[in-house]
């Protein structure tokens, strides 16, 4: 430790400067001792609070009999002093004794002060290492089960509750490796105690011990009470952070939406209710501290009035060896309640734990593998009735039946909210069956309809864990189209992408995902709508060199809302209501029943009016006007400008921190600063208890000194000598002076509670506002786990670990002064020791406390007001990021935007979101019910919600729900579709009824019928409204005023559909041309 010791003084210690682990110690053996231990079978109904007790100690046995005999040791010494220091006074007041006896009990005081502090030393250390593999074996666990839930048990144990047993519950179970010997030490201690008692002052004692004993035995209600109040924090703690981690997670759409103060109202109100049992937990840990810490005094002060009442004699070696003692004893008992406090929150934590591990699994036996040597099948269901919901009498999915023989595509298309996701979902074994059977052979690839990113770099999101293989690494990124984003990016595949991946296009996310999929080579690949969030030539391109070409050999199931992608495939399964009800290849199906028709005829309802546009476009004009070479010309100067851009666009690769998104936290050098502290003793009442508290403290310290002073020369030295004050004196005197010291102590612990409550409410109301105020750009590059340990943990230790520490310092640091004072009386030559002791206990600490290129460049256009413009481009050409400029959720570095004649920097972001509405490209839903997400600010009636529900198609769904309006939505929606959650977008959009409205590819998850019917309700509902779309079907913005095309952030086309179209070269004619010769 010595070279790191002075490496850290020299600089901030990093990660490579800290020596490895020892294997013992790495967090895999940890955890693997600890289940070998746990009589757990991977069922959380054997996960009983006492078997994650009995595994946690057979797991660190070694270390629980160590640092025993460390305890055993150090205890033993302390009471050394205590024992001789009634023959010490002895020694100093006879005249007779040899000058050697003296220097011997000098030697065994120092000796045995020596002992305890190093055994202390050492007994610290290892309790430490304990609570260190304690914490890692519970992570371990916990996490472990986490991959393991089944989809109610997620619903039902939100994301915040987990970052809650994490951060809390297992800190709190680590920590009690501190007191873990104090079970037994305490009972110890009061023993010796007492049998050295019995030695001085003989049957006074048992008096001691039967006083000792009741104020022990009032543990009981006492334990009880604090266990009340930490389950009420810890449930309502819960509940917070169940909001707090939705609202982080979809702060995007709340400040879009311009509802991010209704959250922060919310999650104050939810604070509010914490708070009220975060007082009873601090006022009734200091009534506690108060009566404990007052029970030395009230135990000495019994002890010595029942000595004068039978005439045992008190002298002054017999007093000093009792104080010491009772000083022992207080040291005992005041980390009695401690003691009892850590085993209640311990429980707790260790229940709630165990009600984790208790939580339901995935069913393995769902789906059935079959043998390898099956070459034929590869994905078969017979008979199969499932449902998301056990309890609830409509299944999700009825009466299927199909079988898929290796090396097919296998395409499953049908209306919003259809089955279509839950079918891929029973393959995959997350749905609860009912009956039936479904057998699997191979292994299996996923990808989401909403894409799933890890923060991180871009080549690790691919790899994903698996080596790497560079000549397949290429091939899937040319496949995958992700060759040209990465040369865009500063740093190529080693980008960092932000939380949530943000700083990527919807596009550009789907695409890393599909890339992860194919490098994992599996047997099985289930795509779900991959094709949704990409352009329609992208599309085209991971159609034919994705699915047709690497993945030609697979087994291929993907569901799709593009019909143009239909007939590729050798099977295709039409769902409705959760039945499949048509099944075949495309010719076989499209002459026969209604769904597929209805599916098949809206698309070509599409091209029809894509055909109608070209004829007339060639009836208006054959050749290009001088007015469409103006356009064609700027086109050309921006391609030369991309052509000089990369010299200017591309930094050096060579310091990858600088320019990523999402940079390293912080980290302060040195010392805390006192501004800090001061910062905190002054939040609450501006400092004013802080005065309060100081004399409190001391005064109580002054009476405990004076008292002690008192009894000892208020007694003689022996018994030979006459007392000069009358016992009754003596003892009415230090019953006066123990009762004014003890009322400090409650002084004190009160405004303790008091300030430290307050001083947590304030700190938290004044995070919370500048969270939920802080730009967008902060939520990109901080991750939000980052956010949670600041509410969830920290918060916590503001709570309560704060104040008793602040406490605890204020206790040492008076008492050490009255120490000191004390003895420079009796030797000032005490100073010279003193002073220079106080200075080394001075120790430090370390706390953790426009840089990337532009995506929009040198961007000028103007949306005349009651038209509709279209917004197309290549995934990641910048049409989203113009949308949250428009929304102020990024800032422009240079120029304005207007809207109405108002420059929007100048006005307020609420006033601003609250004008415009938007159908954004992640659809949103919250935990709670339907209508809170339709109306979270309680604005509209029911008829008007319902007239919302019918214009976006939503009416007979929700009709079908028994709570209707009120039907639950569970944690991030999971329980609606993803079509229906973009419904749900479109029905707010509807209520709101503003005059400008955005749609970032709004109708991508819904099928061709559903979005031709929405974009007939958006024509009738906004047609004097200016709306602004951005999609990637083509049918979806031809009937729009203007054309914006954007590559790469710039410009390059802007005029109406068809005048785009008579320029047969123009980029947005061949995004037609490629369009419709997919059906040719």
């Amino acid at each position: 430790m010595g070279p790191l010791i002075a490496l850290g003084y020299n600089k901030t210690l990093d990660l490579e400067d800290v020596p490895q682990l020892d294997n013992y110690d790495s967090a895999n053996v940890v955890f693997a001792r600890f289940i070998n231990k746990l009589e757990y079978d991977g069922n959380g109904s054997q996960a009983s609070t006492l078997k994650l007790v009995k595994a946690l100690i057979l797991s660190i046995w070694k270390e629980i009999l160590w640092t025993a005999l460390l305890s055993i040791i150090c205890t033993s010494a302390s009471y050394v002093g205590p024992y001789l220091i009634d023959v010490f006074v002895q020694y100093l007041n006879s005249h007779h004794q040899t000058k050697y006896k003296g220097y011997a009990l000098v030697f065994i005081f120092f000796l045995s002060k020596l002992i305890r502090c190093i055994s202390e030393r050492h007994l610290f250390f290892q309790l430490r290492m304990i609570s260190i593999r304690v914490r890692a074996a519970l992570f371990a666990i916990i996490y472990k089960k986490s991959l393991r839930l089944s989809t109610l048990s997620k619903q039902g144990h939100s994301s915040g509750e987990n970052a809650n047993v994490l951060n809390v519950d297992v800190e709190r179970t680590s920590l009690f490796s501190w007191y873990l010997h104090n079970i037994w030490r305490v009972p110890v201690q009061v023993v010796l105690a007492l049998l050295i008692l019995y030695k001085s002052i003989g049957l006074a004692s048992l008096v001691a011990f039967v006083s000792t004993m009741i104020l022990l035995l009032a543990n009981v209600p006492l334990g009880k009470l604090q266990e009340k109040f930490q389950g009420e924090l810890m449930d309502s703690k819960d509940r917070r952070m169940k909001v707090t981690s939705e609202a982080l997670r979809n702060m995007r759409i709340l400040k879009l939406q311009g509802w991010d103060m209704k959250f922060l109202n919310q999650i104050i109100k939810l604070r509010n209710f914490e708070s009220r049992r975060l007082k009873k937990l601090l006022y009734s840990s200091a009534m506690i501290a108060f009566v404990y810490l007052s029970t030395p005094m009230f135990v000495s002060m019994v002890t010595f009035g029942f000595c004068v009442l039978i005439g045992i004699p008190l002298e002054s070696g017999k007093i000093l060896s009792a104080l010491a003692i009772f000083e022992i004893l207080q040291g005992t008992i005041y980390n009695l309640p401690k003691l009892i406090y850590m085993v209640v929150q311990t429980k707790v934590s260790l229940d709630r734990i165990s009600s984790f591990l208790c939580l339901d699994d995935l069913h393995t036996n769902i789906v059935q593998k079959l043998p390898r040597d099956n070459v034929e099948v590869s994905v078969e269901i017979v008979k199969g009735n499932f449902s998301w919901d056990l309890h609830s009498s409509n299944l999700t999915l009825k009466d299927i039946n199909f079988r898929v023989y290796h090396g097919t595509r296998v395409a499953i298309c049908g209306f919003v909210g259809s089955g279509k996701s839950s079918l891929l979902s029973c393959i995959l074994g997350e749905v609860p069956k009912i009956s039936g059977s479904i057998k699997l052979n191979g292994t299996k690839a996923y990808v989401a309809q909403s894409p799933w990113i890890q923060s991180g770099k871009i080549v690790d999101n691919i790899l994903f864990g698996k080596e790497m293989d560079k000549e397949r690494y290429n091939m899937i990124l040319e496949a995958c189209s992700l060759k040209k984003d990465l040369e865009l990016f500063a740093f190529g595949d080693q980008t960092i992408i932000g939380e949530r991946g943000i700083n990527l296009s919807g596009g550009q996310k789907q695409r890393i995902q599909i890339a992860r999929a194919l490098y994992h080579d599996a047997d099985i690949y289930l795509l779900d709508d991959p094709f949704s969030a990409v352009d329609a030539h992208t599309g085209t391109h991971l159609f034919k060199e994705c699915l047709l070409g690497i993945l030609g050999s697979k087994t291929v199931i993907y569901v799709t809302h593009q019909v143009e992608f239909l007939p590729s495939a050798d099977l295709i399964l039409v769902m409705r209501d959760g039945k499949i009800t048509q099944a075949g290849k495309y010719e076989e199906i499209h002459s026969s029943g209604t769904d597929f028709m209805e599916l098949v005829g809206s698309h070509k309802k599409g091209l029809a009016v894509i055909n109608s546009v070209e004829r007339q476009t060639a009836l208006n004009s054959l050749i290009i006007d001088e007015e469409d070479a103006n356009i064609l010309c700027s086109e050309k100067l921006i391609k030369d400008d991309q052509d000089s851009e990369p010299k200017n666009y591309k930094t050096e690769k060579s310091n990858q921190s600088e320019g990523q998104l999402v940079q390293e936290e912080k980290r302060e050098k040195g010392g805390v600063g006192l501004s800090i502290y001061w910062k905190y003793v002054t939040a609450a009442y501006k400092g004013a208890f802080v005065p309060l508290i100081l004399l409190a403290q001391f005064f109580f310290q002054f009476l405990l000194i004076f008292s002690n002073y008192w009894m000892v020369s208020a007694t003689p030295v022996s018994v030979d000598v006459i007392p000069y004050v009358r016992g009754t004196t003596v003892i009415f005197v230090y019953v006066a002076l123990t009762l004014g010291s003890s009322l400090c102590v409650l002084i004190r612990s009160m405004l303790i509670a008091t300030v430290g409550y307050k001083t947590a409410t304030l700190f938290f109301n004044k995070m919370h506002l500048c969270i939920f105020r802080a730009p967008m750009s902060f939520f990109d590059s901080t991750p939000s786990g980052r956010i949670l340990n600041r509410a969830s943990i920290d918060q916590s230790a503001l709570d309560t670990s704060i104040p008793n520490q602040i406490e605890e310092f204020l206790m040492s640091l008076i008492e050490f002064l009255g120490t000191t004072i004390v003895m420079s009386q009796v030797a000032w030559q005490m100073l010279l020791l003193f002073i220079p002791m106080g200075v080394i206990c001075i120790w430090y600490q370390v706390r953790y406390a426009p840089h990337l290129p532009l995506v929009l460049r040198g961007l000028t256009c103007t949306f005349p007001g009651g038209m509709k413009i279209g917004i197309v481009g290549r995934t990641g050409s910048g049409k989203s990021t113009l949308v949250q400029a428009l929304f102020r959720m990024v800032e422009p570095e240079v120029g304005q935007i207007w809207i109405d004649g108002i420059n929007i920097s100048n006005i307020g972001l609420h006033d601003l979101r609250s004008r415009l509405s938007i159908i954004p490209q992640d659809p949103t839903m919250f935990e709670g019910s339907l209508r809170s997400n339709l109306d979270p600010l309680e604005e509209y009636t029911d008829e008007q919600i319902w007239e919302a529900l019918n214009k976006c198609q939503l009416s007979d769904e929700v009709r079908k729900k028994e709570g209707k309006l009120d039907s639950a939505v569970t944690e991030n929606g999971e329980n609606w579709s993803m079509g229906q959650r973009q419904l749900v977008c479109l029905g707010r959009a509807l209520l709101k009824k503003n005059k400008v409205l955005v749609l970032d590819e709004a109708t991508a998850s819904v099928d061709t019928m559903t979005d031709y019917l929405i974009q007939q309700t958006l024509n009738q509902e906004f047609s004097g409204s200016t709306i602004i779309t951005i999609a990637h079907r083509i049918t979806s913005i031809l009937d729009i005023d203007l054309v914006l095309l954007l590559d790469n952030g710039l410009v390059l086309e802007y005029d109406s559909p068809a005048k785009l179209l008579e320029i047969k070269t123009s980029s947005f004619a061949k995004l037609v041309n490629e369009y419709t010769q997919r059906f040719s």
